[in-house]
């Protein structure tokens, strides 16, 4: 009978005291109860001795766990291969912008880990966001990835510009390119701001219209200083080089929002309207459905 009593106690003790611990010394249920059980029972019937018995193979699963909460940790690795702006978790697919607003800290930390997966293009939007995150760490995390983006972007830069000063002319043209369209990746995903920006568009205009000189019939180079003039919000002289890209062979319908964009800024709000209705909404971008419905029903 004493020893029946002295067994439930033990069964007990095990029950009980592993909902004392922090969930942090938690491990699995089986083993935490196996380890309050040893202690239970052994203490009385061995005393020192049983205690040894009883802690040291305890404290091995706990040091063994300890090593996989570091490893779990440690910063994951990521493949090049670009994804979409999406998460899967157990219960379903969430966007990593909805991520970066969770009250968890994890999550978001997680979401900006996710963009390394991610195209520049999608990457830097939620970068930016969570520059402005409460937490420290997923500040800093962001800001360490933005300036990565950016430093890889200068070093092709400096790699071609120094590429085209060697005179390597079987691929002058191709250099040509290369260095306009990081200058102007630099300035449209927002890597640069203030002086630094202007200087960036600047040089992007100077090897355009050097580009040009020497390749008068390029529609992708006339294509790109059409969209550079845009956005110095020269639209006469951007719809120009637009016609020219479109005479070259560039085809109309991707050219419809810059036209559009054009006419709006003329004020020419009647040619928005009529521009918005030959969108393809098929292939456009979420954001454009809403820019079409609102100038479709303007009319």
């Amino acid at each position: 009978m004493m020893i029946e009593n002295t067994v439930s106690a033990c069964i007990v003790s095990a029950l009980i005291l592993p909902t004392l611990l922090t969930t942090s010394y938690q491990t699995s249920r089986p083993v935490t109860f196996l380890f309050f059980l040893m202690i239970a029972f052994y203490m009385p019937l061995l005393g020192l001795f049983g205690l040894a018995l009883a802690v040291v193979p305890g404290l091995r699963v706990i040091k063994t766990d300890a090593k996989l909460l570091m490893n779990f940790n440690r910063i994951r690795e990521f493949s090049n291969t670009p994804a979409d702006r999406s998460l899967h978790f157990e219960y379903g697919t969430v966007s990593l912008e909805n991520l970066l607003c969770s009250q968890d800290p994890d999550k978001r930390i997680s979401a900006v880990y996710a963009t390394l997966k991610l195209d520049d293009k999608n990457a830097i939007p939620l970068l930016r966001i969570a520059l402005r995150d409460p937490v420290d760490d997923i500040r800093l995390l962001a800001y360490a990835l933005i300036d990565r983006k950016e430093q890889r972007i200068s070093e092709r830069i400096e790699y071609a510009k120094q590429r085209l000063e060697n005179n390597d002319t079987t691929a002058t043209r191709h250099l040509y390119k290369c260095i306009i369209k990081d200058y102007w990746e630099l300035a449209h995903l927002g890597l640069v701001e203030g002086e630094t920006l202007t200087y960036v568009l600047d040089k992007t205009r100077g090897y355009l219209e050097n580009a040009l000189k020497l390749y008068p019939t390029d529609r992708g180079l006339h294509l790109q200083y059409a969209k550079l003039l845009l956005r110095l919000r020269k639209p006469q002289n951007a719809y120009n080089e637009f016609k020219i890209a479109e005479t070259l062979g560039v085809g109309k319908k991707p050219l419809l929002l810059y036209y559009a964009e054009i006419d709006f800024l003329q004020r020419r709000f009647g040619e928005v309207k009529r521009t918005m209705r030959e969108v393809n909404l098929v292939s456009a971008h979420p954001q454009i459905h809403a820019a079409t419905r609102f100038w479709l029903e303007k009319s």
